[in-house]
């Protein structure tokens, strides 16, 4: 050992000892955070595997809303506010993307809208042709052949031959369904080919493979400390199997458009053009986690996953040195593996293929945030928060969701501006100086007059401040 400036050999005085090993399953935590809730998410979550830091799993509340970010989102057309932006618009449409003062319109609608509605117009229509149908088996063969076709599993040569096929259902979605009583609720999904998935798969056979090895050489401590801690990640998961469910109309009388105007901190609007099914579902509804789990039955199984993954650290830390270093070596991997996905984007672990998304910002519109030469003027050159909010006033063709949203200050120069910036865009005059109507305006309380458009002389504000900001802050983002 004097000759030598590292250990030599195995367990021996002077040797390489790994009975800190057992410390190795409970590092990584800060990386398993970012995957929990796709993590556990998908039924895969229950396979008895290895798994960095189970005890992040280990929580004493399990939360019942996903996580949302700081903005404005405000309806256009039914002046709904809303603080936050929820979780899955957010993998849509990252705001974080939008420079200072962009703009961008998106157009967000069902990818089966078609076959959505045909359905609904046969359920509604259901119940008022029963009674005929019984009379008229013409009008009952029809409408049964109309259900038929709007199934997407119905073969149509099925169809014509007049004969009913059966309808095609997974069993684990009957089971999920029936586990959480939530049949008509609009639900996204985690991708079965997803990373997380793919990496959880590869750990459970890599896992019966390390029993295996184990067994082979014959440490029975190590085949133990793998069963029990493989465990671990099976009841923990199982208590915290949950699936996301959005929210939905429960009437379907006809209502205006659900557009949506998306303000963010840094001065960027992004206009949503959707119905009010998806403005529900995504932007002014509340996305719930439901558990399959009971909430009794949760601490029950934290409490389990607590003592077999104390006991397994014990036993780890008394497996041979073989075992040791290759599942000291494998939890280094799958450390290293979990913080790789976590560089992914979120689109690759969430099947959102229910919402189509289209980029329709007009060209116009659509450098906000560069400087322009479509202007003479300097000032409507350079981006701002005024010339931005004016591009998204110039497609809404409306001003109340920036008075119900606070973009612009509650002063009497600011509603003239916006009653005059409200005038221009219904006329489709996309030319209006907007930057200097405004200073013409709010920075000298002059008086406008345009046609067909009343406007009066205001007094000077009492706080020249309140022109200055506007009249909702959006809060930062809580440091991590």
């Amino acid at each position: 050992m004097g000759n030598s400036w590292f250990p030599q050999g195995q367990n021996a005085e002077g040797g390489w000892r790994l009975d800190i090993v057992s410390l190795l399953a409970v590092i990584g935590e800060s990386s398993m955070d970012s995957h929990l809730q796709v993590l556990t998410s998908s039924w895969y979550c229950v396979l008895p595997r290895l798994i960095p830091a189970p005890q992040a799993l280990l929580k004493p509340l399990r939360p019942t809303r996903l996580p949302q970010i700081n903005a404005a989102v405000v309806g256009v057309h039914n002046g709904t506010l809303v603080p936050t932006l929820n979780y899955f618009p957010e993998i849509l449409h990252p705001i974080d993307d939008l420079p200072a003062f962009g703009f961008k319109v998106l157009q967000i609608t069902h990818r089966d809208e078609k076959n959505r509605m045909f359905n609904r117009d046969l359920k509604s229509s259901s119940s008022n042709h029963s009674n005929h149908n019984q009379i008229n088996p013409i009008a009952s063969r029809q409408e049964e052949s109309d259900q038929m076709l709007a199934s997407a599993n119905t073969d149509p040569r099925v169809i014509e031959s007049g004969y009913k096929a059966p309808a095609r259902k997974s069993t684990m979605r009957n089971l999920k369904r029936m586990m959480t009583k939530d049949d008509n609720r609009p639900r996204i999904p985690a991708r079965h080919a997803s990373p997380l998935n793919i990496i959880t798969i590869i750990s459970f056979f890599w896992t019966f493979a390390l029993m295996i090895w184990a067994g082979i050489i014959g440490d029975g401590t190590a085949i133990l400390a793998l069963a029990t801690i493989s465990m671990v990640s099976s009841v923990v998961g199982l208590a915290s199997w949950w699936h996301p469910v959005l929210m939905s109309r429960p009437s379907k009388a006809k209502v205006p458009a659900g557009d949506v105007v998306i303000r963010t901190r840094e001065g960027a609007f992004l206009l949503v053009q959707c119905d009010e099914d998806v403005a529900r579902e995504l932007y002014t509804g509340t996305e719930e986690c439901k558990y399959y789990v009971t909430t009794e039955g949760y601490p029950i199984l934290v409490g389990m996953g607590t003592v077999l993954l104390m006991i397994s650290v014990v036993l780890l830390g008394n497996c041979g040195f073989i075992m040791q270093a290759a599942i000291g070596l494998s939890y280094m991997v799958l450390n290293g593996v979990f913080w790789a996905a976590s560089l992914l984007d979120k689109t690759r672990f969430w099947d959102l293929s229910y919402y189509n998304v289209e980029d329709v910002t007009p060209d116009d519109s659509r450098d906000a945030h560069l400087p322009s030469n479509d202007f003479t003027g300097d000032q409507e050159q350079r981006p701002s928060f005024t010339r931005t909010m004016w591009y998204a006033i110039r497609e809404t063709k409306k001003i109340g969701w920036v008075k119900r949203g606070g973009a612009a200050p509650k002063t009497a120069e600011w509603d003239e501006w916006l009653r005059i910036a409200e005038h221009n865009a219904i006329q489709g005059n996309r030319e209006w100086p907007a930057v200097l109507m405004r200073d013409y305006v709010v920075g000298k309380d002059s008086t406008i007059t345009t046609s067909n458009l009343a406007t009066s002389v205001h007094p000077h504000a009492e706080d020249r401040l309140q022109n200055r900001v506007p009249a909702f802050e959006i809060p930062p983002r809580e440091s991590c």
